[in-house]
């Protein structure tokens, strides 16, 4: 790569690829993990108490994992179910 990026570029790229990865992980999940396993993936995340988690004191932590939860609920929402 011969062009040097900004601080901020970085992170934007660094999140881009997680991004790329999740996406490339949830397609494997799919295909391979039963509707319990997936239902217990969302579940784990949704039950997780604000109040008393270390999370809860920091929003960007706490945005993440509500991004999670949505989409994991998004991706494994039957296709008839979603409209």
């Amino acid at each position: 790569m011969s062009e040097t990026l900004s601080a901020d570029q970085e992170l934007v790229s660094d999140l881009v690829a997680c991004q790329l990865v999740i996406k490339q992980m949830l397609d494997v999940i799919d295909v391979i993990a039963p509707v319990e396993v997936r239902d217990k993936m969302a579940s784990q995340l949704r039950n997780i108490d604000f109040s008393t988690h270390p999370a809860a004191a920091d929003p960007v932590t706490r945005r993440a994992i509500q991004k999670a939860i949505a989409l994991i609920e998004l991706k494994f929402t039957p296709q008839e179910a979603a409209h």
